[in-house]
């Protein structure tokens, strides 16, 4: 057996363990009912750059809706070999569905979608040379659609981790229009 393979088996068996211990304790059953508000605070990967989010949520007897602010940098190279920065900053708000869970609650996966309005924009640190002009203005409004998904796992009954993917659809941004994000977060339960 090659070290390669013993790694990989050996981290496939702490992941299997780590899911049947979780799985088996009553960490979250009582903290997903309907009326239960939550802060769910989380840093993502757009790709090219880290951005940052949080949102205010409450469960429903099918899943959560959730409402906040999204902060999601970008950078483009331009041919003349220099970067450009864009930023968009939103207010955004979704529902998630609960599409599987174990019979304690303490994991959960959604999926879901929602809408975003906010700014583009582009080189606010003002990076790039004067003499490269970008035929725009520099702040734009921004809108969109998205799709999420979610697993949430509970390490406790008032704290959460959050693995999350998102697929944000831009209608008016000037450098790109479909990204995506993927992401770590907590939520911590507020009642």
């Amino acid at each position: 057996m090659t070290k390669r393979h013993s790694i990989s088996k050996s981290f496939g068996t702490i992941l299997t363990g780590l899911f049947l211990i979780l799985s088996c304790t009553s960490a979250s059953a009582q903290r997903t009912i309907s009326g239960q508000s939550t802060l769910a605070i989380s840093a993502h990967y757009t790709g090219t750059s880290v951005g940052a989010e949080a949102f205010f949520s409450q469960y429903t007897l099918g899943g959560f809706w959730e409402s906040g602010i999204m902060v999601s940098p970008y950078r483009y190279g331009l041919s003349t070999n220099h970067i450009l920065d864009d930023w968009h900053i939103s207010a955004a708000g979704s529902y998630l569905w609960r599409l599987a869970a174990t019979r304690s609650r303490s994991f959960n996966w959604y999926a879901g979608a929602g809408v975003f309005a906010g700014i583009e924009w582009l080189d606010p640190f003002r990076h790039l040379p004067d003499y490269i002009d970008l035929g725009t203005a520099n702040i734009h409004f921004l809108y969109g659609v998205y799709a999420k998904t979610c697993l949430e796992i509970f390490l406790s009954p008032r704290f959460a981790l959050l693995v999350q993917g998102a697929l944000p659809v831009n209608f008016s941004s000037y450098a790109g229009n479909i990204h995506w994000q993927a992401g770590l977060g907590i939520k911590f339960m507020l009642n």
